[in-house]
């Protein structure tokens, strides 16, 4: 089945409509992967220099620092040679990976930019007990065998970008931790690197593709209502006769055609009228082919007047004869209805000094009806239609004949 125009531009519409959000959720999707990349990449890179001091500090074994008032002793730290003395009396402390990296996050954190954290599910210090996102992480590395893990969350009002590494456990670091049961390779805990993250705004793009969308579905809609208008009257003037502007006759087979299959289905009556101008050959003749167009014109809307139900159909069959399809009319009310259009065009009082039935114009006219009680072809009631108007013609002209009565 074809589509109305009207089908097609909502079709249309849809599809832009479709295409931009699509558009927006794309490239939502991509600001929101490149934000993250990006924050991940900052947060590899807080996390390398912290692997590069563990590093450093593992491969000296450790280091001493002065004991102070801020600098005691890591007593979780159960190694001999832990405190030492120097010979002018100074008292100094080893410092191993794990309390060095608790130092450097103490000092981030009073700066207030990033936050550091160690953590264990094993952890020697209870100060490295970790949080449940934590807690998850270091249990999604053990299942999953993966190098990070991250989370994007608030915290008091502001977007927090939360990001974990795993720490393997090596050869040196089984000084400490060995008695807990870690083996060279195991997992044993992450370092976790926190730090606060512009929202990213996607304001803008999204007022630019609501511009886009308000402003191609009006621009659509503009043209598809132009293009509606254009169809609707190239359809009218396909289905209408250029010089008297009533039904042509391709209007009428489609119209004929339709009315038949119905009345068939209904067992309804259908009937036809034929209509001829009497002597309009001579009318052209004597007036000239522009009175000639004037007198159809004239007579079309007459037509057209007389018949006035919706349903009826009025149409030019060819050169100065004119139809008129009359549905669930059987011959009586075909006859009135006859009659009328008659009577019409007599009234019209257009001079005709050739005609010799009449000092103005007149028609004649053949009617036909068909019973959908018997079997029947399309067309019959056409050849019955024109048999009744030769009936008339030969009748003295200026009347209307039934098939039934010819």
């Amino acid at each position: 089945m074809q589509l109305e125009p009207k089908r097609y531009i909502y079709i249309v519409i849809l599809l832009w409509v479709a295409g931009i959000v699509t558009s927006l959720s794309w490239n939502l999707l991509q600001m929101k992967n490149s934000a993250e990349n990006a924050h991940q990449k900052t947060a590899k890179a807080f996390v390398q220099q912290i692997s590069l001091t563990r590093a450093w500090n593992a491969s000296h074994k450790g280091v001493y620092l002065r004991v102070s008032e801020t600098l005691h002793p890591n007593p979780f730290l159960q190694v001999s040679n832990r405190d030492v003395t120097t010979t002018d009396g100074t008292s100094l402390t080893l410092i191993n990976p794990a309390f060095m990296t608790r130092m450097i996050s103490d000092i981030a954190q009073d700066q207030g930019d990033i936050k550091f954290h160690m953590t264990s599910l094993k952890p020697i210090n209870p100060e490295n007990k970790p949080s449940q996102w934590e807690r998850d992480g270091l249990l999604f590395f053990e299942k999953e065998k993966t190098q990070d893990y991250f989370n994007t969350d608030k915290q008091n009002g502001k977007d927090i970008f939360n990001y974990m590494v795993p720490l393997v456990t090596k050869k040196s670091c089984l000084q400490c931790h060995a008695k807990q049961g870690y083996k060279e390779g195991d997992i044993r805990g992450g370092v976790r690197v926190s730090f606060q993250i512009q929202k990213v705004e996607f304001s803008t793009l999204i007022i630019s593709h609501l511009f886009l969308l308000c402003a191609g579905t009006l621009v659509l809609a503009g043209f598809g209502n132009q293009i509606i208008k254009l169809t609707a009257t190239l359809k009218k003037q396909s289905n209408i006769d250029g010089l008297t502007q009533i039904a042509n006759r391709r209007f009428f087979d489609i119209t004929l055609h339709r009315e038949w299959l119905r009345s068939r289905r209904l067992k309804s009556p259908l009937s036809l009228i034929m209509c001829d101008i009497d002597h309009f050959k001579l009318y052209n003749d004597n007036y000239g082919h522009q009175a000639g167009d004037i007198c159809l014109k004239k007579v079309a809307q007459a037509l057209k007047g007389a018949a006035k139900r919706p349903e009826d159909l009025v149409a030019r069959y060819g050169g100065e004869e004119f139809v008129i399809i009359l549905p669930k009319t059987p011959a009586e009310g075909a006859k009135v209805m006859a009659e009328q259009a008659r009577e019409a065009v007599e009234s019209l009082k257009i001079e005709h000094c050739a005609n010799n039935i009449a000092e103005h114009v007149t028609i004649s006219l053949g009617i036909a009806t068909q019973i959908f009680t018997q079997i029947s072809a399309e067309n019959d009631i056409i050849k019955n239609a024109d048999k009744a108007l030769y009936g008339s013609k030969e009748s003295g002209r200026n009347i209307f004949t039934h098939f039934d009565d010819v």
